[in-house]
């Protein structure tokens, strides 16, 4: 229960969802020239929608040796798990044949009916009639999961007992389930950028330019982060992809890709619930967004080759750039917002710094419960090997990052935040390129990998960000109460600053009265 509750970053900040699109004709035959003809045109498969219930009708033609015969036609699914059949066999008797009029080649058994009323024929046939039924087969589908699956036509001859009865003929069609996008999900997207929106803004408010601009004037935590992010993650990713899932080339290639996405937003929540350097955090994301635009085709066209050559060249990665400009833009206009509000409305302020805290836990919680409803379906695509490469991809980050900033002397707080940036990825522009790299709805399928990477990575945030909530409130006299003086770490120099009324605690300034408890 504690993994679903934890699929919020993926399934509700990033905003996942299932589009229908554009299906790829299918070339295996459904035809194999046995007694009973089913016309389908295109060998195209049947699109459901998953959830949903559709009706589909396929002509026939069933030809009959003896007035006596009776066909009975079972439809079935081979994978009930992504489809159903809603109906039951029907029986077909060759007591109600009529005449049928057909042209036949000198050289093939190939049969192409014409109507009775037919009065012109093509010299390279020769009319003969015979004793058939025509008609129409209805199939009523449901949608039970995205997939892809077979649908089993089967015509048996009935005799006398059930044991006598023989398979006539067979026809096999293909099946493609989506998962339509409701008013629903586009509504709760809508609500859950309102929600960056805002964080990213009261975020602002608390952010120190001064602290910025020392990050970027000695940045030697800013290079770290950049460094664990697209020198240490894609390594990382690299060796989990050929070790863990060595035989599934698809979900290789996804647990990669999610190695060499930019930083997530909700690293900065993380960073905020945590007590981390927000100020640095921002300053990371910020920054491993823009370097993004050409450290992700660096690594997706070099060592990402190894994996879309396992797959024939059936892929076709496109770089999403406007996605990376779209969350670029997401976290800086807010955020410069935030800035001149902490200025400008010093009262407001106080107020967001206030209910910053619960309001981001309220909705954290409100955004789980609704994400699990919306896309509980994805948890039946987790198998172990998934689970356990999702797993790994961020919590060696969590762990390498850590001690590699430890090592270079890096202060707790910068520690924290570190980690925090390097483990948490964007999983979102993952999902998108598994979507432009396969046809619907393999993309989808193909994304399980990114998504079950950000299902995990937050498991241990979650747990200690809501230890440390309760910790700090049975400590409250403890965070409630101010020093005079605070020394903060920047590099390998300890400053003490103080400016009237405002002090720098862990790397960002506030104002003393907006750390009081009421």
């Amino acid at each position: 229960m504690t993994l679903r509750i934890l699929a919020i970053l993926l399934l509700t900040l990033e905003g996942i969802s299932a589009e229908s699109g554009q299906v790829a004709p299918d070339n295996a035959s459904n035809r194999t020239g046995g007694p009973m003809e089913l016309s389908w045109g295109p060998l195209q498969p049947f699109v459901l929608t998953m959830y949903q219930e559709s009706t589909f009708s396929v002509e026939y033609t069933l030809y009959c040796n003896h007035s006596s015969d009776r066909y009975r036609v079972e439809i079935s699914s081979k994978r009930h798990v992504v489809f159903t059949v809603r109906q039951d066999a029907i029986v077909l008797y060759c007591s109600n044949a009529t005449d049928i009029l057909m042209n036949v080649t000198d050289t093939g058994p190939q049969v192409i009916p014409i109507p009775v009323t037919s009065s012109t024929t093509s010299p390279r046939y020769h009319v003969i009639q015979r004793k058939g039924l025509r008609g129409k087969l209805t199939l009523a589908l449901y949608g039970e999961l995205i997939g892809r699956a077979l649908l089993d036509v089967k015509l048996q001859k009935v005799g006398n007992s059930l044991q006598n009865e023989t398979t006539a003929d067979r026809h096999v069609f293909n099946v493609v389930v989506f998962r339509k996008l409701g008013v629903f999900d586009t509504v709760f997207r809508v609500l859950i950028y309102i929600f960056i929106v805002f964080v990213t803004l009261a975020f602002g408010c608390k952010l120190d330019i001064d602290v910025v601009k020392e990050n970027l004037r000695r940045p030697v935590a800013p290079a770290i982060g950049l460094c664990c992010q697209y020198i240490l993650m894609p390594m990382i990713a690299f060796a989990i992809a050929k070790l863990v899932v060595p035989n599934d080339p698809a979900v290789a290639l996804g647990i990669f890709i999610s190695g060499v996405c930019p930083g997530g937003g909700v690293s900065n929540i993380y960073s905020h619930l945590l007590d981390g350097d927000l100020s640095l955090s921002i300053t990371m994301t910020t920054i491993c967004t823009i370097a993004a635009l050409g450290m992700m085709p660096l690594w997706i066209y070099t060592l990402g080759k190894v994996f879309t050559d396992e797959l024939g060249g059936a892929t076709k990665m496109d770089i999403p750039f406007l996605n990376i400009f779209t969350a670029l833009i997401i976290l800086i206009v807010p955020l410069l917002v935030g800035v001149a509000i902490k200025y400008k409305l010093p009262r407001l302020t106080k107020v967001l710094m206030k209910i910053i805290t619960p309001v981001t836990l309220f909705v954290i919680i409100i955004l789980i419960s609704v994400g699990i409803y919306t896309n509980l379906f994805i948890f039946k695509f987790f198998e172990p090997k998934v689970i356990l490469a999702g797993s790994l991809l961020p919590y060696c980050g969590y762990i390498l990052s850590g001690i590699i900033s430890l090592i270079l002397r890096q202060s707790w707080t910068k520690v924290k935040t570190i980690i925090i940036e390097t483990g948490i990825q964007n999983q979102g522009v993952a999902i998108l390129l598994m979507f432009t790299a396969f046809p619907p709805p393999d993309g989808e399928i193909a994304a399980v990998a990114p998504i079950a990477s950000g299902v995990m990575t937050p498991l241990p945030l979650f747990v200690l960000t809501i230890i440390y909530q309760i910790y700090k409130r049975c400590n409250k006299d403890k965070y409630a109460s101010v020093p005079e003086k605070d020394a903060t770490k920047r590099g390998d120099v300890d400053l003490e600053v103080k400016n009237g009324t405002k002090i720098i605690v862990n790397g960002n300034r506030e104002e003393k009265e907006m750390l009081q408890y009421d």
